[in-house]
């Protein structure tokens, strides 16, 4: 179970390393949070969005 949990994430990492994503430490925590997706722990919490 584990290592399937680690080749999905794998998988979203590279998915979210090939995009480049441009980011802009002007646009603050919350906006730059918000650009990866499911990839990172609780986004909701710091972005207040799904």
């Amino acid at each position: 179970k584990k290592h399937e949990e680690l080749r999905k994430f794998d998988d979203e990492l590279r998915h979210y390393s090939d995009l480049k994503i441009y980011l802009d430490l002007d646009d603050g925590v919350k906006v730059n949070y918000g650009k990866f997706g499911n990839l990172l722990a609780e986004k909701k919490a710091v972005t207040g969005k799904k």
